[in-house]
């Protein structure tokens, strides 16, 4: 059985959600991760490209760093 509706609803009421989270012995970080992901998950189906701009290699800037001594060719 899920207490996170009884949680929203005492949050709704004006009640302290702390207290219910404590009660209920349930942390209020899961709480509210919960809260944001069932609220927020139409939204998050368009982020997919803003994740596949971060994995693109960017630009090297200025030279590339390079030994000291170039290597020997093994025999």
């Amino acid at each position: 059985m899920t207490v996170h509706p009884f949680i929203e609803a005492e949050k709704q009421a004006g009640h302290s959600v702390k207290r219910a989270c404590e009660l209920l012995e349930v942390s209020r970080a899961a709480f509210y991760a919960r809260r944001t992901s069932t609220t927020r998950s139409p939204s998050r189906a368009g982020r997919g490209a803003d994740r596949a701009d971060h994995r693109r290699p960017r630009p090297v800037q200025g030279c590339l760093r390079r030994p000291a001594h170039p290597r020997r060719p093994q025999a």
